[in-house]
């Protein structure tokens, strides 16, 4: 049986096969230990991070890919709405316009046989993106004569709304109406005016 007390540290090469393989031994799992808890637990936590990392990195790309996918829709839903907003504008009177819109829903009265009483713009109503144009048409004629006509004015290739309508007979016993209504039509503010802008 060794006696490691015995033993001397620095006559080791001296000693018994049994007690420096013990030691030998020993020394290896004091250097594994201390190997695992300086060098490997560190690289095992960075592992873990860039483990992390990579999970966003993936999610992000995942988030990103669906995005892309989906653009092309998303930019067909533009070009459409575009398209409609252009379309839109073209049905919206200029400055300029406003005197041949004039004549021409006066033309369209006396088309459908209508006697006017009034016609004329009002003033000029202030709207987020808009301005509101109110077209005051006082007219006299027959019930399916002004019905021809608000069908003729619901044609017209600039955007007319009527509202506010008021009709009654001229007499008692005449058949021939008295037609009062506000219509309007709408001007895009080339501004494009906004509250924000205004408080600036």
């Amino acid at each position: 049986m060794v006696e490691f007390q015995e033993l001397e540290l620095d006559e080791i090469t001296e000693w018994p096969l049994f007690a420096q393989v013990i030691v030998i031994a020993a020394l290896a799992v004091v250097i594994q230990v201390a190997g695992t808890w300086f060098y490997l637990m560190p690289k095992v936590d960075q592992l873990d991070y860039l483990k992390q990392q990579e999970s966003t990195v993936q999610n992000t790309i995942r988030i990103k890919a669906r995005k892309v996918a989906v653009l092309p829709l998303l930019q067909a839903q533009l070009d459409e709405l575009n398209t409609r907003y252009e379309y839109l504008l073209q049905q919206l009177p200029e400055q300029k316009e406003l005197a041949s819109m004039l004549a021409a829903v006066n033309e369209v009265g006396i088309e459908n046989d209508l006697t006017f009483t009034r016609i004329d713009w009002g003033e000029k109503l202030v709207q987020k993106y808009l301005y509101r144009l109110p077209l005051n048409i006082e007219l006299t004629g027959l019930y399916h004569d002004i019905g021809d006509f608000s069908e003729a004015i619901a044609r017209l290739p600039r955007i007319i709304s009527l509202h506010d309508v008021e009709w009654h007979r001229v007499s008692q016993e005449s058949s021939t109406l008295h037609f009062r209504v506000r219509a309007y039509t709408y001007q895009f503010k080339q501004e494009a005016e906004t509250d924000d802008d205004k408080a600036e």
